[in-house]
């Protein structure tokens, strides 16, 4: 008659060889990680670009309409100036004209006074940024169809990985069926609150025995329990079946 422990022994391998493949599944391969990284740090630049340009192109249609506006009053004053009836009416309005003429400058600019305005570089900052933004549209475009590559050769991957998978289960789960249902139960939910091994093999210490998976040395009468073999010991350390090994 076969060793149920022996058996159970064999089924934690398969469990274990079943728990290293879902952990390989998991695993994203780091040129898979490097470009979503790449992909993620590209669309933030683009983001941070287009809301840039968006205030460029704000600041510059505030600055076009000010512009606009300032001309139009000014061309009013001097015509106002020219139909003034009195001196002091036209200083008045030489007065009003030299102001909106200061504000025209700071912002259209002028060369020979070196007074570089508002309106030229808001509209140089807007053509470089236009410039940039097609720039990083373009290595994005490059990096998604990289990136979607690699993921499509990871899906492969764990694809692979999962067939492996559902045909070593299929061979547990027939091992399991040949072994007592207490048992197994018994396994399964210390494997899980162990996170991993439900057995440990049993191993000579200086002095007695001692678990191999907590190292715990073993009571004289737990030991010799274990090599009577009658019925299900655990560890009174780890709480894990204990097994003599065959």
């Amino acid at each position: 008659m076969s060793d149920p422990l022996a058996e159970l022994n064999r089924l934690q391998e398969r469990d274990l060889e079943l728990d290293r493949i879902r952990e390989d599944q998991a695993q994203v391969p780091e040129e898979l990680q490097q470009a979503r990284s790449q992909q993620k740090a590209l669309e933030d630049r683009l983001e941070s670009l287009q809301e840039e340009l968006q205030e460029v192109r704000l600041a510059y249609h505030r600055a076009d309409l000010e512009l606009q506006d300032l001309k139009e009053k000014y061309a009013r004053a001097k015509q106002a100036q020219m139909n003034a009836g009195s001196a002091k009416e036209q200083m008045q309005y030489g007065e009003q004209m030299r102001q909106l003429e200061d504000r025209i400058e700071e912002i259209e600019g002028n060369d020979k006074k070196n007074i570089p305005g508002e309106i030229l570089p808001l509209l140089e900052r807007k053509e470089a940024l236009e410039k940039e933004i097609e720039a990083v549209q373009a290595e994005l475009e490059r990096a998604r169809a990289s990136r979607e590559e690699l993921e499509a050769a990871n899906q492969r991957r764990v694809d692979n990985l999962e067939a492996d998978y559902q045909a070593k289960k299929a061979d547990r789960d027939k091992l399991a069926a040949s072994i007592p249902a207490h048992i197994i139960k018994e396994y399964e939910s210390i494997r899980k609150a162990r996170r991993g091994t439900g057995l440990a093999r049993v191993a000579k210490a200086s002095s007695g025995y001692r678990c191999t998976a907590c190292n715990v040395q073993l009571p004289t009468h737990v030991a010799q329990q274990i090599h009577l073999g009658q019925r299900i010991v655990r560890c009174p350390s780890c709480g894990r079946i204990l097994w003599k090994g065959e």
